[in-house]
């Protein structure tokens, strides 16, 4: 588990530095509809990639069922 955590860690340690680098890569582009898709596209991808770590933290809702008290 504690290699599983550490590897969420570094997932999520590479979502913040793409979020930077998007941050840079977009700064002082025209507002136009091209450049507002292309960075929502980056942050839905983000978004994606933050859910499926939430997911993989949360324990599974069979074994608290199974292990209620």
């Amino acid at each position: 588990m504690a290699q599983d955590t550490e590897r969420l860690r570094e997932v999520l340690r590479m979502i913040a530095t793409d979020a930077e680098a998007d941050v840079h890569r977009f700064e002082g582009q025209p507002f136009t509809g091209k450049t507002v898709a292309e960075y929502m596209g980056c942050q839905a991808a983000a978004i994606a990639s933050l859910a499926k770590v939430v997911e993989q933290l949360l324990p599974d809702p069979a074994f608290i069922v199974t292990n209620a008290p």
